[in-house]
């Protein structure tokens, strides 16, 4: 499970989304689906400890956080602190288990870092065009 992530200023993510909003930019299929503003944003949430985390969740498929936690040897406050971090980032699912507890899913186990400077020259141009209309 392979994730393309992409590196853009803020202004240009910005103006990505209000441009596929608008109808001016259609995504392509081989674009980014998760974007960022720089290598040191994704290497807060994507540390080896939480790419290992994300791996052992897919290999072993714990049916609730405490059962994770067994796996790691983790505190289960800990844990649901980090699943919590990679669910609102998108990297996992919590779903609901049997009961009341919460299963965790890793959604992506594989990242591919992209910056694309093409997409970034088309979002400039566009902003030059609405600024001069």
């Amino acid at each position: 499970m392979k994730v393309r992530i992409g590196i853009m200023s803020e202004p240009l993510i910005r103006m990505r989304l209000l441009a596929i909003a608008q109808g001016k930019y259609t995504p392509q299929e081989n674009e980014p689906k998760v974007w960022y503003t720089s290598i040191n944003a994704i290497s807060q949430i994507l540390r080896p400890e939480n790419i290992e985390l994300l791996r052992l969740m897919d290999s072993e498929r714990p049916e609730s956080v405490t059962e994770l936690s067994e796996l790691t040897g983790r505190a289960k406050s800990n844990l649901s602190n980090t699943l919590k971090a990679l669910s609102e980032k998108g990297f996992v699912r919590l779903e609901q288990g049997n009961g009341k507890a919460i299963k965790p899913v890793a959604l992506f186990t594989d990242f591919e870092i992209m910056t694309d400077s093409e997409l970034e020259h088309y979002l400039l141009q566009l902003s030059i065009e609405q600024s001069a209309a």
